[in-house]
């Protein structure tokens, strides 16, 4: 029987090696943490809310490459860890902290 405690796996995934970000300049940081990020969680994003002063064009290459190399990548990772969970079987078992 697989037991699996949600707690300690997403904090694994979280320290996992092939899920962690790369280090991201203030710029490209601000469009990541202000922009994709609530986007990607289906948070409207108003153009008064975006302080364009925040980062520069090349930012903006930046985000897109951090996307096509990092962040589509760990989405397919992401979803076959998922996969995989929801195929196990429920097991009833006592909650522990």
């Amino acid at each position: 029987m697989v037991t699996v405690s949600v707690k300690e796996l997403a904090g694994a995934i979280a320290e996992a090696e092939a899920f962690k970000m790369p280090d991201m300049n203030e710029g490209t940081a601000y469009l990541y943490d202000s922009i994709y990020n609530r986007l990607s969680r289906n948070i409207d994003v108003r153009l008064s809310d975006i302080d364009f002063g925040a980062f520069a064009l090349e930012d903006v290459d930046n985000m897109r490459g951090l996307y096509s190399d990092v962040l589509a990548g760990n989405e397919n990772k992401a979803e076959g860890i998922t996969c995989f969970l929801r195929s196990l079987p429920p097991v009833a078992a006592a909650a522990f902290v």
